[in-house]
């Protein structure tokens, strides 16, 4: 059973994002009650390997293309999985490749998983839209059954493929039965994301955004039960499971 869940609120150092993770880490390890945070799901922002502003400086005008991460998928993932290890935690992590926006599951035991690609088109040219062929993995473990989506797709908003993506996912987290049904929402500068946004009754819904308007959370239904002590700083925040 994981312990608890949490996010990255990922919001300084932005062409650091993995040593500021690892900072993070070791702060939450110091002041979290008996120093021992292993065994928790931490939801990292969405391209969370981008190094660089997520808008190109002269957007809408100019935008950015795909394939452009200062840290190329597979050293996020290695650079994740060694984390993990050494800090006996799970990732799910938003993270560009040189096609698409996905989500990640990374951990100590085995090589990292595809949850998912992002369908929502943001117009910020760092990722192409993939055209389908191509399933939401859910991911059963320790009493809980853990999907994704990044940003945009999982807001009851939008196109209708992606709506309707959205509700696929949380009624097969549903239809599963685990003790613990788990939303992780990686997002970046997720404006839209504020206290009054959509939550999903039944399941625990953890928003991890860097330098949006709003703080990350973690919320179980319509109830938020973690958020930063600082939204201006970078904070790892957890929340115990709820009975």
């Amino acid at each position: 059973m994981f312990k608890r869940v949490g996010f990255f609120h990922f919001v300084q150092n932005p062409h650091d994002p993995f040593g500021s993770l690892e900072r993070a880490l070791k702060d939450k390890s110091t002041d979290y009650r008996s120093g021992d945070i292993s065994g928790s799901l931490i939801v990292l922002p969405e391209a969370f390997n981008l190094g660089k502003p997520y808008y190109h400086p002269q957007h809408p005008k100019t935008t950015w293309t795909p394939g452009g991460a200062r840290f190329p998928l597979w050293i996020a993932l290695e650079q994740l999985r060694t984390s993990a290890a050494t800090h006996d935690v799970v990732f799910v992590a938003g993270l560009v490749g040189e096609q698409f926006s996905s989500a990640y599951w990374v951990d100590r035991d085995g090589p990292p998983r595809l949850m998912g690609h992002k369908l929502g088109d943001d117009r910020s040219g760092n990722y192409r839209i993939p055209c389908g062929g191509y399933e939401d993995r859910l991911v059963e473990l320790c009493g809980a059954c853990v999907g994704a989506l990044i940003c945009l797709d999982a807001l009851d908003a939008g196109e209708s493929a992606v709506i309707r993506r959205r509700e696929n996912l949380i009624s097969h987290i549903r239809n599963r039965d685990r003790l613990h049904g788990i939303l992780c929402v990686p997002v970046r500068r997720g404006d839209q994301w504020n206290p009054r946004s959509p939550r999903i009754d039944g399941l625990y819904c953890i928003v991890a955004d860097s330098g949006g308007a709003h703080p990350s959370f973690v919320a179980k239904g319509p109830e938020i039960i973690a958020s930063p002590t600082n939204p201006q700083q970078n904070e790892i925040g957890f929340a115990e499971f709820v009975a």
